[in-house]
């Protein structure tokens, strides 16, 4: 939880004028290239249901300087790297922020663009069409965990399996759904869906943390949301793996395959745990990923 100003305050102060676009903020650290900067649409920092704050306080302590002490910009559903940390300038433009981590960096380029061209062609950098900011729908699968074994006998035929897991969304949008396939996407079954972030809403405003919580002023869903199902150990046993995809309320899906870019960003394809036959009754889950120590 976050506390401190809305951004949109500090523009009503500031008046901007019609031709204004974007607003550039710019950090008080000094990397190999300068400050780090970037920017955001003005429209996105005037919209209440975006939520864009300038913060100096985390869960109710006030920044620690890894964390951007003692400003930092906080905007929510946007990749980390637009939520400038150290905040030092804001400046309010008509064109997007001419700062070099904002040209290269957080960008998806088009799949064509070969590591290559990308160094020799600096133009495909400078493209607005390919900054990235929303956060595209994803989820993932938690439970079972990471060689987490499951006897299965045959009076096992009513027994089931909890699998969970976590969807997230960007822009503010609500994940709508999200879908488990025992047979590698030919069919799929529902899951269902908490979303925490909802609790805070239904408590209206409540003071927390010596600040006011103010969820539910907006409708957007800026956090992420935690799925799960029940499945029959006996389907598990002959199946080769589990996979999981969302969609959010806009109908937007999670691919089945991965869209290559030269930076690797927005890969947000079907995760998959593997079913893996350790006897004629047991079966054990593999994930594509591991915890890099005992227990997450």
């Amino acid at each position: 939880l976050w506390t401190g100003c809305m951004m949109r305050d500090i523009m009503l102060k500031a008046k901007p004028t019609n031709a204004a676009r974007f607003v550039w903020m710019e950090g008080g650290d000094n990397p190999a290239n300068g400050p780090y900067g970037t920017s955001v649409r003005l429209c996105w920092v005037m919209d209440p249901e975006r939520s864009i704050i300038l913060a100096y306080k985390q869960n109710g302590s006030f920044l620690s300087p890894d964390h951007g002490r003692p400003f930092r910009a906080i905007i929510p559903g946007v990749i980390g790297g637009r939520s400038v940390k150290w905040l030092k300038k804001i400046i309010i433009s008509d064109v997007p922020s001419n700062n070099w981590y904002h040209y290269f960096d957080n960008r998806v380029l088009p799949t064509m663009v070969t590591p290559e061209e990308a160094k020799k062609n600096k133009q495909w950098w400078k493209d607005e069409r390919y900054a990235l900011y929303d956060m595209a729908v994803q989820s993932a699968i938690c439970k079972p965990s990471n060689n987490e074994t499951v006897a299965v006998s045959g009076e096992d035929d009513d027994n089931t399996v909890s699998v969970s897991g976590y969807a997230s969304n960007g822009a503010g949008v609500r994940v709508g759904r999200v879908e488990v396939s025992l047979d590698k996407g030919r069919t799929w079954k529902l899951a269902d869906i908490d979303y925490p972030e909802d609790r805070y809403r239904e408590a209206g405003h409540i003071k927390l943390f010596g600040g006011l919580v103010n969820v539910c002023d907006r409708m957007s869903c800026l956090c992420w949301c935690f799925w799960k199902i029940s499945i029959p150990k006996k389907e598990l046993l002959v199946a080769k793996d589990i996979v999981v995809r969302a969609m959010d309320e806009r109908m937007c899906i999670q691919p089945r395959d991965m869209y290559w870019n030269v930076t690797s960003m927005m890969n947000n394809w079907w995760y998959r745990v593997a079913i893996r036959k350790d006897g004629p009754n047991v079966i054990r889950f593999e994930h594509p990923v591991l915890a890099n120590k005992k227990g997450g």
